[in-house]
């Protein structure tokens, strides 16, 4: 094997002392000539020298990392989050690393847990529960910057961003009856999150008497198919809907045309996320829009200093399943 190449063999090759070319690969690069830079880092390519990410994060104070901690990312909304997430963060120069919970707040604690092991400068997380995320979400808190997304755990002092999920709530039953709805039923899943007990907090609020609610066990086109054979069996006097996750809606949308249903003739339907599932489903979601790149925007912001909580209004996009 031969001999390891080191600082001093990247800095022979490119011609420059070795201060120089510790500058340049330190990303301390202020006073020193482009040209010698770019030297140095040609002579790393040459000679397949790599920095040593560790030593360099522990001398600048930085890893140029985030992390991002989503409770299920086969969910198309928090998909669409990764995504606008790495987007931004590469525009800046920054890398995330992303960690799935699948809902599980004991996955969650144990992943939040380990975070020492990650080398990021701080932690973007959706809680997986409003009651039992709390305590994990606090301990990481106190040796890391944490941002809250789209969801809250209570108790947490953390900042946070997310929907007026009432508001969102509101938009959509006026909607629903400004074209002459009379009976809505919100199909949400049966899980601890505070975006699930606000919108069913705030539907339940304003529900006349032929409203009701279907709780189902998650957030995705399984639950959706099974809300439409419920409804089905007991439709009583439903015409609207309002899913809180686009996948909910879809496999309802599609199980209701197996089922020959026409919507929105029959069944008018509405849905939270604004993800591309709304476009591509026939006839188009009748959404509250997407607010994945607002979210990336406020959380960003809140890491940069801002304080407290940021609480996006939201917009609704009218497509075919509503009429």
């Amino acid at each position: 094997m031969g001999a390891r190449i080191g600082l001093k063999d990247v800095a022979s090759r490119a011609g420059v002392s070795v201060p120089t070319a510790s500058r340049v690969l330190s990303g301390v690069e202020r006073n020193v000539d482009p040209e010698l830079a770019l030297r140095v880092r040609n002579a790393c390519e040459e000679l397949g020298y790599r920095v040593n990410a560790a030593a360099r994060a522990l001398r600048l104070q930085s890893t140029d990392s985030l992390a991002l901690v989503v409770p299920a990312i086969a969910n198309a909304y928090f998909a669409e989050l990764v995504s606008a997430y790495s987007r931004r963060l590469d525009l800046q120069g920054k890398r995330l690393v992303t960690i799935d919970t699948g809902e599980s707040p004991e996955t969650e604690r144990r992943q939040l847990g380990a975070m020492d092991r990650v080398l990021v400068d701080a932690v973007l997380v959706v809680p997986a529960a409003f009651e039992r995320s709390g305590a994990a979400i606090t301990e990481l808190a106190r040796s890391n910057r944490v941002v809250q997304v789209d969801r809250r755990a209570r108790g947490v002092e953390a900042p946070s961003v997310r929907l007026d999920n009432a508001a969102g709530v509101r938009l959509l039953a006026d909607h629903l009856r400004a074209r002459g709805r009379r009976g809505i039923l919100m199909v949400d899943a049966q899980e601890d999150s505070s975006s699930s007990i606000e919108r069913t907090t705030a539907f339940r609020a304003l529900a006349g008497p032929d409203d009701r609610v279907l709780e189902m066990p998650n957030f995705t086109v399984a639950s959706g198919i099974e809300a439409a054979r419920l409804l089905l069996a007991n439709p009583g006097a439903t015409d609207a809907i309002i899913c809180t996750a686009d996948t909910v809606a879809l496999g309802l949308l599609t199980a209701l045309q197996h089922a020959g249903k026409r919507v929105p003739a029959e069944y008018a339907i509405t849905s939270f996320d604004g993800t591309y599932i709304s476009d591509t489903a026939a006839p188009g979601l009748t959404t509250l829009g997407s607010t994945a790149e607002r979210m990336v925007e406020a959380s960003l912001a809140l890491l940069d200093g801002g304080s407290g909580d940021v609480v996006l209004k939201p917009e609704l996009v009218v497509r075919g399943s509503s009429g």
